[in-house]
């Protein structure tokens, strides 16, 4: 089932309800890449970019690992009655993917990090476009983990690996992509406090009732009330980097 069984899933789609990403980062791909037809969006997640590319009247595929979260994914077309997006459920590089006249790739850091071909992939596939949405910061904060690593085990949260990581690596390429940060809202919301504990411990793999209490104390304090339950706000940092494809060539 990997990262992303249908618990996170759920919790992650009612998170892109209250995320302005896709209002954000959408129009301006959109200004960025004139002339595309068709999008590819790698680790499409339930579509927080895909749905609003498609609104515009984009051709959209959608490829994630996740079947949790394409059938949310698939759901919401339907709910919306979209015309436009092809969903894919597979692994990357577990077959074969058409060109597309734009890639997309947003916040899959693991898939950017592990595989050292995958910029090479993204170049073959891409015809005319590639953006790549990846944390601005190496400090950047998940889920208050910087908080509570050293209260629950005793350790810091280690930086995290940010977009230099990837502009870095297209600059030795031969890539001289442009970057633009981009700062945006991915409040998480709860119908309870239970429900809340019971978020953080399964991100953060606790499977006892030992750090009950201690969450429980650490969250009353940092979630806000609404009408319909709580909410965690969190305030999100990432670098937008892209480039067209004709401009740039690998070296």
């Amino acid at each position: 089932m990997g990262f992303w069984n249908r618990l996170k899933a759920q919790w992650y789609a009612e998170g892109v309800k209250h995320s302005t990403l896709g209002r954000i980062a959408v129009p301006f791909i959109i200004e960025h890449s004139k002339g595309a037809r068709s999008y590819l969006d790698i680790g499409s997640g339930c579509g927080t970019l895909a749905i609003p590319l498609a609104a515009a009247e984009k051709r959209v595929t959608a490829l994630d690992s996740s079947e949790a979260m394409i059938e949310l994914l698939e759901q919401e077309i339907r709910r919306k009655k979209l015309a436009g997006i092809k969903t894919i459920n597979r692994q990357w590089g577990s077959g074969v993917v058409k060109p597309h006249d734009v890639v997309i790739c947003s916040n899959i850091p693991a898939l950017v990090k592990e595989r050292p071909e995958f910029l090479d992939e993204v170049l073959a596939l891409a015809r005319k476009y590639v953006f790549i949405i990846e944390s601005a910061g190496p400090d950047a904060d998940k889920f208050y983990y910087k908080e509570l690593y050293p209260l629950l085990f005793n350790r810091e949260f280690p930086p995290r690996r940010d977009y230099i990581s990837t502009y870095s690596r297209l600059h030795a390429m031969g890539i001289y992509a442009n970057v633009q940060v981009i700062e945006y809202d991915f409040d998480q919301p709860f119908g309870s406090i239970d429900e809340a504990i019971d978020f953080w411990k399964e991100y953060l793999g606790i499977v006892t009732s030992e750090h009950d209490e201690v969450l429980k104390k650490f969250l009353k304090k940092k979630l806000l009330k609404r009408k319909k339950g709580l909410v965690a706000p969190f305030r999100k940092r990432s670098a937008l980097t892209w480039w067209k494809q004709t401009e740039q060539k690998k070296s």
